[in-house]
């Protein structure tokens, strides 16, 4: 990290009082303060930089973001003194004409990424993975699960089955949409989609009939309930990545993931982990992935408790450990303890605890949280000039990376979104560019520049269509922005987190330049 530490300039005071007053007067520079134990820190949006600085340029630049700047100055001249201001106004000011920082007072516009680009071209070749949705039909009634009557942004638990025409068309659609592609990817989905294995043996059969020169990679997500010798076997030897549902120990799991019944599922799902886990043995393990979802009551003891489950699993040593929160909005009321009876305990401040002791060897629950974000930062671009242009928030270009094909043909951004956002085509009439264009990219653009045109985390938000969407499927600005808050807080302690790991080794997150961020 480069530091703006430098000799102090011989200038008179009004010289530096002027040159602050014409940076931060009216609108602020988008940048944000960071302090660690042992250091002080500016990230900077404009450059994407972080820049090292002296305790007293922080508190020059401290107060000069949350005051007006005749206020902040005379407090800082104040506790510092003349000769302290001086030396500190000198090096902002050296290091805004080294470093190009503190230049951008709002973001121009949106224009950095794939949604300005040739869409269709993108789309009609270049298609990544597909999704498909074989059934809405579920044994489970999981207490958060987002299917569950009362979330009204998704659709209900349903009988609805994928037909085999609507599958084999997802399939070719994929391949009439991804040939520009060595490999592309068909997840399947449900519902529980291990009630249609023959199905999805149909889906399988036909995807090996018709791409001849790609190779297909495929994958599943199960609650693993019905996972038998047979159908673990068939996993394997076509190549499936599975991904399992299990929340922790069975305490911790019985208490949302239950069947129509109203019972725990917990011995179902770990007898079938147990048998996949056999049938993929020491070679093909790190195939298996567990999907874990940290809901109320939050504790560092309970994080505790899950996290020493799946280190126990001596049987699945080389589990990758994928922990979440619920959906907001996704969990009955009577599942949320009272406000001050429990400590919430943050997912991602107690693995930063943990991984700091040990970087890349930590547990795999622990970079499962972590490892994302931080390799998001160390393979940030950072700019000599600042830019004027930004990437449309943390979206896709919409269908490129993933198309959500529901059992009825219709295509989506992915599973996460609303319900009733939308659709972007249907496998029977291919792609909706028209929907595409206008609703995901100029109208989201339009409707978001304004406010995040001011935000300092306009570089580095991951904020996507699916926070955008309401359950009436409607583009909604303020069901988005009350997203943000929650979104800089996370922002602002990863950014302090990494520093604070760089400080301590910096060449301990090297090997996340290999990650894969999309």
């Amino acid at each position: 990290m480069k530091g703006m530490k430098s000799e102090t300039k011989k200038e008179a005071p009004n010289y530096h009082f002027d040159f602050l007053k014409k940076t931060f007067e009216n609108e602020k520079p988008l940048a944000c303060l960071l302090r660690t134990a042992s250091g002080y820190y500016l990230y900077d949006t404009g450059t994407n930089k972080i820049l090292e600085c002296e305790k007293e340029v922080f508190d020059l630049l401290h107060g000069l973001f949350l005051k007006e700047v005749n206020q902040a100055i005379d407090d800082f001249v104040t506790s510092h003194g003349e000769k302290g201001f001086i030396a500190a106004a000198s090096e902002i000011a050296e290091a805004m004409e080294s470093e190009k920082i503190l230049l951008v007072k709002k973001a121009a516009r949106f224009g950095l990424s794939d949604h300005f680009k040739n869409v269709e071209e993108i789309l009609n070749s270049s298609i990544q993975s597909i999704n498909i949705e074989v059934t809405q039909k579920c044994g489970q009634r999981c207490r958060y699960c987002i299917y569950n009557d009362h979330f009204k942004e998704k659709r209900n638990y349903s009988d609805r089955l994928m037909s085999i025409e609507t599958g084999r068309k997802s399939i070719e659609f994929l391949k009439e949409h991804s040939f520009k592609n060595d490999t592309v990817m068909m997840g399947i989905y449900g519902g529980e989609p291990l009630t249609r294995f023959p199905f999805i043996k149909s889906c399988v059969e036909y995807t090996r009939e018709i791409f001849d020169k790609q190779r297909v990679v495929f994958n599943i997500t199960t609650n693993g309930t019905l996972i038998t010798p047979e159908i673990a076997d068939y996993l394997l030897q076509n190549g499936f990545s599975v991904l399992v549902s299990m929340d922790g120990p069975e305490s911790i799991h019985n208490r949302y993931r239950k069947d129509a019944k109203g019972n725990g599922s917990y011995q179902k799902t770990i007898r079938g982990l147990k048998i996949l886990a056999e049938k993929y043995n020491e070679i093909k393990r790190g195939q298996i992935s567990i999907n874990a979802v940290y809901a109320p009551p939050y504790s560092e003891e309970k994080l505790n408790i899950i996290n020493n489950h799946f280190r126990g699993l001596e049987w699945l040593p080389e589990v990758n450990v994928l922990t979440q929160y619920p959906t907001n909005g996704s969990i009955p009321d009577e599942f949320i303890p009272e406000k001050g009876i429990e400590e919430d305990k943050d997912l991602a401040q107690w693995a930063f605890e943990k991984y700091k002791m040990d970087y890349g060897n930590s547990e795999s629950m622990i970079k499962g949280v972590l490892e994302k974000r931080f390799a998001r930062l160390i393979q940030r671009p950072v700019l000599t000039e600042p830019g004027d242009r930004y990437a449309l928030n943390g979206c896709c270009l919409p269908g490129q990376r993933k198309c959500y094909i529901a059992a009825g043909g219709s295509i989506h951004l992915c599973e996460k979104i609303s319900t009733y956002a939308p659709s972007i085509g249907n496998v029977y009439t291919g792609l909706d560019f028209e929907t595409i264009k206008k609703v995901y990219i100029d109208d989201y653009a339009e409707k978001s520049i304004g406010y995040c045109s001011r935000c300092w985390g306009i570089r580095l938000c991951d904020i996507c269509y699916i926070h955008a969407f309401n359950e009436r499927g409607e583009l909604d600005v303020n069901r988005k922005r009350g997203h943000c808050q929650s979104i800089l807080k996370s922002l602002g302690n990863s950014l302090r987190n990494f520093v604070t790991l760089m400080e301590e080794n910096p060449g301990g997150l090297d090997y996340l330049y290999r990650y894969d961020v999309k």
